[in-house]
């Protein structure tokens, strides 16, 4: 049985002009991710729009009602959705103080945040295995040349196999991979899911 973990994110650390970053994993058995691709492939059908989904391009008037089919479907079915928030002020202050530049923290934040996220997503995964077979995990990224730089898919797989077998998960990561997020409904599940929570910090914390 293969797990596969969709990663997205919005913002960068080094965007001063925003408070804060997001990222997003979003995960389910490779039967359960192929369901939700079909039905809501059949929403765009159904709406007759087949754009990619992305929050920041929603407004009230354009496609609510596949927007919010979409969104209904998926918290309806088997799957996990973990999602950070960094403060972008804080990190950049706890980096200057040991002497950190704002790229070599991107590139700590790259690896360790992606790590944490999945670390969440895959804490219960041995509930989907049958008669204690290892379950084989595919993790795939939004296109990004800065995680080529940085060999990021390699530092994850090692990461995340070391954790299996040090907390005796039964998983392991047997490949990440890049996936243009125009041609990934997961990819564009988890900006839509980071764009509402993005959306409701912003309007809760705006002043009347």
């Amino acid at each position: 049985m293969y797990y596969l973990i969709y990663f997205d994110e919005s913002n960068k650390i080094d965007q001063f002009d925003v408070e804060h970053s997001y990222y997003g994993a979003y995960g389910s058995t490779d039967i359960s991710m192929a369901k939700v691709v079909r039905k809501v492939r059949d929403i765009f059908k159904q709406c007759k729009s087949f754009s990619e989904l992305h929050f920041r391009e929603y407004t009230k008037d354009n496609h609510v009602k596949k927007y919010f089919q979409t969104l209904h479907t998926v918290i309806n079915e088997d799957v996990k959705i973990n999602i950070l928030i960094v403060n972008n002020k804080d990190a950049l202050y706890a980096a200057q103080r040991i002497g950190l530049t704002t790229p070599e923290l991107r590139n700590l934040f790259y690896i360790k945040i992606p790590e944490r996220l999945f670390y969440g997503v895959t804490r219960n995964l041995s509930e989907f295995s049958e008669n204690d077979e290892m379950i084989k995990v595919k993790i795939k990224v939004d296109q990004n040349d800065e995680y080529d730089e940085i060999f990021l898919r390699h530092k994850i797989i090692e990461q995340m196999n070391a954790h299996s077998a040090y907390r005796n998960k039964n998983y392991r990561v047997v490949r990440v991979m890049s996936q243009d997020s125009a041609k990934s409904i997961p990819l564009q599940i988890v900006d839509t899911f980071m764009g509402i929570v993005v959306f409701l910090l912003y309007t809760c914390t705006l002043k009347p």
